[in-house]
């Protein structure tokens, strides 16, 4: 009896310790209890606009295939993690950052990336895979999901904190001591744990897509997204639109 009574305690104790969910149609939340479920709901309703706002921009073009992510969203509200990221279909957002950004405190307000997560979730690229030396190609990944918190945000948020991208690369790549070459965004982004480099690799992403896409549209970059040659698509190389893309970003030196 005294030995069943113990295990009915520790079973207790383990439910309690386990994670609550908030379910949506289209997505679960997964959240530690002490976090207040009306807080559980107001993001509830952020990530759900927020996806609403994703997929309108990215199906007005008939190029947007959707994502091979297939498993239903859960976004998990993180007490380990200090940074959002995004692992397949789940979003992880510190908890510190959800409790600041839906404070009634104006200055206790934090960036959660949902944006910029969420198109992670639904516009993979062709280049995302697993690279020789084990990391993935996020290139135009990250370049699309800045590109996009910089638009559909609702608050500034790193790397660019609501500062116009081009005038941001201009700024920072000047602290940097220059821009880094394109084809080094992604490995410079991945050494630099912090600081300007990694912030500029990021802003330098986010910026020339939206060079690509203000110059040649949304339907053209999808398909560079999906892997087709860049000079078929615009009748340019990299380099020249690099090039062209950096001259731009010199006006604003």
């Amino acid at each position: 009896m005294f030995k069943q009574s113990l295990l009915l305690i520790a079973g207790l104790y383990s439910f309690a310790g386990l994670a609550a969910t908030y379910q949506t149609d289209n997505f679960d939340i997964e959240y530690d209890e002490d976090v207040p479920k009306s807080i559980v709901g107001e993001l509830a309703q952020r990530v759900s606009d927020n996806r609403q706002v994703i997929l309108a921009y990215l199906k007005q073009s008939k190029e947007y295939q959707g994502t091979p992510i297939k498993e239903k969203l859960t976004v998990y509200i993180s007490k380990q993690h200090r940074i959002p990221y995004q692992d397949w279909n789940t979003i992880h957002i510190p908890q510190s950052r959800v409790l600041k950004a839906f404070s009634q405190n104006e200055q206790e307000k934090s960036g959660m990336a949902i944006v910029h997560e969420l198109t992670h979730v639904y516009a993979v690229s062709a280049y995302r895979k697993k690279l020789k030396h084990n990391r993935e190609d996020r290139f135009y990944d990250d370049g699309l999901a800045v590109f996009l918190q910089h638009r559909f945000g609702e608050s500034p948020e790193y790397p660019d904190f609501g500062t116009d991208l081009y005038r941001m690369v201009a700024q920072k790549s000047q602290e940097h001591g220059g821009l880094i070459p394109l084809t080094d965004a992604e490995r410079t982004r991945n050494a630099a744990k912090s600081g300007v480099a990694r912030q500029l690799a990021y802003l330098q992403e986010g910026a020339f897509t939206q060079y690509l896409i203000e110059n040649y549209g949304l339907d053209a970059y999808l398909k560079i997204y999906r892997g087709e040659d860049i000079s078929a698509v615009t009748g340019k190389s990299f380099a020249q639109l690099e090039q062209q893309w950096a001259s731009l970003i010199a006006v604003f030196m």
